[in-house]
């Protein structure tokens, strides 16, 4: 469970290969299926566990969160005084507090997810706090504005400890914007990977 983001722009490997191979060990149970071990789960044959980016369309049962017309982005609108914009996300924030809930679904009963941290695209970035509800258990407010100021260009910052939500489990990804109120039209994402039968992982949102 994470609890502290890094203060610098720096991935924890020890900490995401750990977290991957528990991960592997527990898919394999749940699974009853043989992990991709000789290509490290990049290239999973036949009915394989393999591994892969966490992409904005994939990840979910049901409902997907970011609709085609996202065009496979990473994307957080929402329009000033707390009316939702187009249909790419479900945010509507407090105009008294900031906070709006970003994403909340069920994750596919044919993948794990493991949550390594956040970016942004955005020139100006207006999303200050992040919190996490995982299987129904909150976790501390996690301050992201120091991921602002590294000087790089896709600015990011790691969990220290990456965060693994199983098949069937909820998400909740709670968001609060500064200014209070105001619109935002931004690149903001998840660092991280699935790790999923081979059929998933295929898969196309079309």
């Amino acid at each position: 469970m994470p609890w502290l983001m890094s203060l610098i722009n720096a991935r924890p490997d020890d900490a995401i290969q750990q977290a991957r191979d528990d991960t592997v060990s527990r898919a394999k149970d749940v699974w009853g299926l043989d992990y991709a071990d000789s290509s490290n789960g990049l290239y999973p044959a036949g009915n394989q566990i393999g591994r892969a980016q966490l992409r904005p369309d994939i990840a979910y049962q049901g409902t997907i969160v970011f609709p085609r017309l996202a065009g496979g982005q990473w994307r957080t609108v929402w329009a000033a005084g707390g009316v939702p914009t187009g249909a790419i996300t479900a945010v509507v924030p407090n105009a008294l507090n900031g906070w709006g809930t970003w994403l909340d679904f069920i994750v596919d009963e044919d993948a794990f997810i493991i949550i390594e941290g956040f970016f942004s695209t955005a020139t100006t970035p207006t999303i200050r706090e992040v919190k996490f509800t995982l299987s129904g258990v909150e976790t501390p407010v996690m301050q992201i504005e120091q991921i602002y100021n590294n000087g790089d260009d896709l600015v990011c910052g790691h969990l220290e400890v990456p965060a693994v939500v199983s098949p069937k489990s909820q998400v909740v990804i709670n968001i609060r914007q500064g200014p209070i109120a105001a619109g935002i039209d931004e690149g903001f994402g998840i660092i991280g990977e699935v790790l999923g039968k081979r059929s998933f992982l295929i898969r196309q949102v079309l």
